[in-house]
């Protein structure tokens, strides 16, 4: 099977790829490698910057062949292509080119959007917020063509289904695919201090302002016991590096949800604090084995308890915690097992 992954998040389609070709498959991925987080590709969408968009649309036209002729064309969000990409026929030739069209939902969308009432907190709770996606009138008209247009929609969490229930392209949720590079063993717990790890990469959307001051309140009380590393906006493979020093990984704490963060530091053993609420932990069907991600929510006093209560524990209790982070990641978000689910769907779309 021909597959074309577009857009990159946090890894997700680098990821997938890896276990869609492990599968035996033939697999391109077009991205701009996630900003600062620098990941890989195979080729470009938009190697040029907006004010330089007559090229980014020239380049297009010009490399047309290597977005065309694949049975699956895989998108993680509308927004991964320019909206003036659409009024010069870019995405109307992906879709006319291509046997079938799948959107796994990552990131914003209008539907994200237009669903937060239906949540306890999101990730939004400000609209003046510089991270709110301020979508102009002319990428509403691209986004309800293209969610028209599409054959299937696939969500990644529970929070990116919410928005999308009363489609009737909807399908069931598929886990976020992982690296698949797990450590053989955790690391043991260090004798001296418990190493907690804090990345910042989008301060309103994942509740920084929350988790710092948790944080501060922990080192003025437990600065004996602990030691925070706090690093923000690093390339993956620095930041990848940096989680295998750690105990204790602080992933975002407004949505329902974990994301890749929190992934990757299960693959590197950690005990992992994000989002684990009750509705979205109950659609994994693995229910003999214990979800270890412990749920925070934007309270910093509901935050530093959490925090308080790990430092309070014995080694031992730490490593077992540990040992069931890496055991959760490799029984659901092991990108070959997580790649066979996006097979199924794929082979159902084209009979």
């Amino acid at each position: 099977m021909k597959i074309l992954l577009v857009g990159e998040f946090s890894g997700v389609h680098n990821n997938l790829k890896m276990g869609l070709k492990a599968l035996g498959h033939d697999v391109k991925l077009a991205a701009d490698g996630d900003g600062f987080k620098k990941f890989g590709y195979d080729f470009r969408i938009k190697p040029f910057r907006f004010l330089l968009f007559p090229l980014n649309i020239f380049y297009f036209i010009v490399n047309i062949k290597k977005f065309v002729g694949f049975d699956i064309v895989q998108f993680i969000n509308p927004c991964v292509l320019p909206t003036y990409y659409f009024y010069f026929g870019i995405p109307q030739l992906i879709f006319k080119f291509n046997k079938k069209i799948v959107y796994y939902v990552c990131g914003t969308d209008p539907a994200f959007i237009n669903s937060k009432e239906k949540f306890k907190y999101f990730p939004f709770d400000n609209t003046n917020s510089s991270e709110f996606p301020k979508y102009h009138f002319l990428f509403y008209y691209y986004y309800l063509w293209f969610v028209e247009k599409i054959d299937i929609i696939i969500p990644s969490m529970y929070t990116y289904a919410v928005g999308y229930y009363t489609n009737k392209k909807l399908k069931g949720i598929i886990p976020l695919p992982g690296s698949s590079k797990y450590v053989l063993a955790p690391s043991s717990i260090s004798k001296e201090k418990i190493r907690v790890l804090f990345g910042i990469s989008r301060y309103d959307f994942k509740g920084a302002r929350y988790i710092l001051e948790a944080l501060e309140k922990i080192t003025e009380i437990y600065g004996n016991k602990v030691k925070i590393n706090i690093v923000e906006s690093l390339p993956f493979l620095e930041y990848n590096h940096i989680l295998e020093s750690n105990d204790i990984l602080i992933d975002q704490c407004k949505t329902y949800d974990y994301g890749m963060n929190g992934i990757f530091g299960m693959e590197k053993g950690l005990i992992v604090l994000s989002g684990n609420e009750e509705e979205s932990s109950k659609y994994f069907d693995l229910i003999e084995i214990k979800n270890p991600i412990i749920n925070i929510i934007p309270d910093s006093e509901q935050i530093f308890n959490v925090l308080e209560r790990l430092i309070n524990l014995t080694n031992e209790e730490l490593y077992k915690h540990k040992i069931e982070s890496l055991t959760w990641v490799k029984n659901v978000h092991d990108n070959y097992l997580v790649s066979q689910k996006f097979l199924q769907q794929y082979l159902l779309l084209l009979e």
